[in-house]
């Protein structure tokens, strides 16, 4: 359950940043430093739940799609937990 809350609390880094390196973009501002920023808590989530993030392609579609409200938190925690049973 711990690893559980952590991923939520990652999941929401995660979407927070995503929003706001959008809103940077949306007036002419790109941040490398941002995109490295979720690439860094992406790999850690993945890890925390034993999940190889180089592995993870399907994954980084269905993030994509939790930051832009598509899925749900708990959809992306079902795919995560699918992912690293087929992953250990």
């Amino acid at each position: 359950m711990e690893n559980q809350n952590v991923t939520l609390r990652l999941l929401k880094l995660i979407r927070e940043l995503t929003n706001k390196a959008a809103a940077l973009e949306g007036i002419g501002i790109k941040l490398m430093l941002t995109d490295e920023m979720i690439e860094e808590v992406t790999t850690a989530m993945f890890e925390i739940n034993e999940v190889n993030p180089a592995a993870a392609g399907p994954l980084h579609l269905s993030l994509v799609d939790y930051t832009s409200g598509a899925i749900e938190a708990h959809d992306f925690l079902s795919l995560l937990s699918g992912a690293a049973v087929m992953s250990g």
